[in-house]
């Protein structure tokens, strides 16, 4: 769901079509070679990653603290210690207390029923139920934190996902694989992540001078939504509205007129429209793959997490 510069796409046709008008329909696109494809067209995605990882860690922490002693079934779950260690001290200091108690409140009147089976029983179910929640609380926050941490490198290794699962490209040592002029080895070296390190792309032309401003953007509310956390963590009353308020104001560009806009400029993406194309597909795989690439549904569990936190920390 990307939207593709020409040259993205035009890389895209190339990696995955071009074998088939050679004749060479079975030959799978050598690793390497899909790598820098799908790194040069998602090279403005892997830069959210390290804001993204400050994210997660600062999530995990969130985690830490509820799963740790500010966890609020292990404060509750004490409470019948600490009645019982009111009730020793009561007892020790029994008279001095009782003086004061009659004193301020009066004689009281004195119940001569006691506790009945049913009491006890109904204390007894109490004390289980809250067992298993503080269990089931326990093993939610523990996989979040899981998935969490699988998820510190989502943008960096979304590449290495699209080539093994989507375009079923070949091992890295493959030397009879789809280089993008023949079948044999692929000899150009694997670009780095992120849009700096695509100034030598061989496969995808890519203006590394013209970051994609809405992903920009996103780095900010990433930075945004960390800091709330991290003052949240230490106690600090935040106001957890929705991120994206806090860029309101900034403009996408979207009231630039059709004939200004449609009209292609140059070959730089952010001096026109971005063209949205259909994503080619070969034999039921294709680039979208991506988009289905969802994350975790615990990152909705994380978000609840942190919102818990936030509650309890602050009192």
């Amino acid at each position: 769901q990307v939207s593709l510069s020409h040259e993205c796409t035009r890389a895209i046709m190339k990696l995955m079509y071009c074998p088939h008008c050679r004749g060479m329909s079975s030959v799978k696109p050598c690793n390497n070679y899909c790598l820098n494809v799908v790194k040069g067209c998602l090279a403005n995605q892997a830069d959210l990653n390290t804001e993204w990882k400050y994210l997660m860690d600062s999530l995990v922490v969130v985690a830490d603290r509820i799963d740790g002693p500010y966890n609020v079934d292990t404060v509750i779950g004490t409470i019948h210690m600490r009645i019982a260690e009111a009730i020793s001290n009561l007892q020790e200091n029994k008279d001095s207390i009782t003086a004061k108690v009659f004193q301020g409140c009066g004689n009281p009147k004195i119940s001569t029923k006691g506790s009945s089976t049913e009491d006890k029983k109904r204390r007894g179910k109490v004390a289980l139920e809250a067992k298993s929640s503080a269990q089931a609380l326990e093993m939610l926050v523990l996989d979040a934190k899981g998935n969490l941490t699988a998820l510190k490198t989502y943008w960096i290794t979304l590449p290495g996902s699209l080539c093994s699962k989507k375009v079923m490209a070949s091992s890295a040592a493959d030397d009879k694989c789809w280089n993008g002029m023949t079948k044999g080895s692929y000899l150009p070296e694997v670009m780095g992540d992120g849009l700096a390190n695509q100034i030598n792309n061989p496969e995808v032309e890519v203006d590394i001078t013209k970051p994609d401003m809405t992903i920009r953007q996103q780095i900010m509310q990433l930075k945004i939504m960390t800091n709330r956390l991290g003052n949240a963590n230490i106690g600090n009353d935040v106001d957890f509205q929705d991120a994206s308020d806090d860029m309101s104001g900034s403009g996408s560009g979207d009231s630039c007129p059709d004939d200004v806009c449609g009209k292609r400029l140059s070959k730089s993406p952010s001096t026109r429209q971005p063209e949205t194309h259909a994503i080619p597909k070969q034999s039921g795989h294709g680039i979208n793959g991506a988009s289905s690439t969802s994350l975790p549904s615990a990152f909705l569990l994380l978000l609840s997490v942190a919102f818990i936190a936030a509650q309890h920390l602050w009192r």
